[in-house]
C-alpha cells in the first residue's frame, strides 16, 4: 500500500489534535487562560461583546473611508500588504476575479468624484485567539445609484492595544437585479 504525503499529513494532524478533552462530567472542557494574559478559549469561537464591537469597528472603518474619501483611515486599519480579491459573475454567466492592493483602493477612493456608500448587515464574527473572521452581506452605491452587492469576507489580527487590523478582504460582486439590499432601504 502506498501512502501519499497528503494522507500522511491528515493522519498526523488527526493524532496531534486528538479528540476534545472532557471534564469529569463528560462535557467538552474549555481551557481557561485565566492569569495567562490571554483571553479564555471558547469552543464555539464566538467573540465577546467587546471583541465584536472592536472587530466590526475596523470593518466599518473601510466603509467610513469610502464615504469620506479618506485614505488615511485605510492606512490605519488595513495591513500594508492586505490581500484583496473580488469575484464576479456577469449576467451572461461569465466569471472573473480581480486582485487589488491597499494603495490601489486608496487611489480609487481619493480620486472618486462621487460619494461611495457601502453598508453591511447581519455580520457573522468568529474569533480564535488573535485571529478574527467576518462574513457579511453588503450593498454598494456610487452617489445615489446602486452599483452592486454581495458578501464581504474579512480576516483580521488583534494588535497589542486590542485594536484589529484587516489582513485579507474578499468579496463577491453581484449586479442588480440579483442584489440583496440593506434592510433599511437605500441610503440617505
Amino acid at each position: 500500500m502506498r501512502t501519499t504525503k497528503a494522507a500522511l499529513v491528515v493522519a498526523v494532524s488527526m493524532v496531534a489534535c486528538g479528540p476534545p478533552a472532557t471534564d469529569e462530567t463528560g462535557n467538552t472542557a474549555v481551557p481557561s487562560a485565566a492569569g495567562s494574559g490571554s483571553p479564555a478559549l471558547q469552543s464555539d469561537h464566538m467573540p465577546t461583546d467587546a471583541e465584536r464591537e472592536a472587530i466590526l469597528a475596523a470593518v466599518q472603518g473601510i466603509f467610513d473611508a469610502l464615504a469620506t474619501g479618506d485614505g488615511e483611515i485605510l492606512r490605519e486599519i488595513m495591513h500594508p500588504d492586505v490581500l484583496m480579491h473580488s469575484v464576479e459573475r456577469a449576467a451572461d454567466g461569465t466569471r472573473s476575479s480581480s486582485t487589488s492592493t491597499r494603495n490601489q483602493l486608496i487611489a480609487r477612493l481619493e480620486g472618486s468624484a462621487e460619494v461611495l456608500t457601502e453598508r453591511m448587515w447581519d455580520a457573522e464574527v468568529r474569533v480564535s485567539g488573535d485571529l478574527a473572521m467576518v462574513w457579511t452581506p453588503y450593498d454598494f452605491y456610487v452617489g445615489d445609484e446602486l452599483s452592486h452587492c454581495g458578501a464581504d469576507a474579512l480576516l483580521l489580527t488583534r494588535n497589542a492595544d486590542e485594536s484589529w487590523t484587516i489582513i485579507a478582504l474578499s468579496w463577491t460582486r453581484l449586479q442588480p437585479p440579483v442584489c440583496e439590499l440593506h434592510p433599511d432601504g437605500p441610503p440617505g
